[in-house]
């Protein structure tokens, strides 16, 4: 009986598409044209209340010291 050579392991699926090995798409036709309407409802002004100003002074003290200057 001939011998038969040993199988090589598949590799593990790649499911992060690290590999990049699927096929190529094909070229489509033109996108369908869509029409889309943007509005605007904010406010000229965003009201900040303190907390806010409190939470954003904490993690950005040192950002904010070197962009504005030491805070009296």
């Amino acid at each position: 009986m001939p011998k038969t050579p040993p199988r090589r392991p598949e590799p593990p699926p790649d499911f992060l598409d690290y590999l990049n090995i699927s096929p190529p798409r094909l070229p489509r036709g033109p996108a369908p044209r869509v029409s889309i309407s943007v509005t605007d409802d904010m406010p000229a002004q965003i009201p900040i209340g303190i907390r806010e100003l409190q939470v954003t002074e904490a993690y950005l003290e040192k950002v904010l010291a070197e962009l504005l200057g030491p805070l009296p």
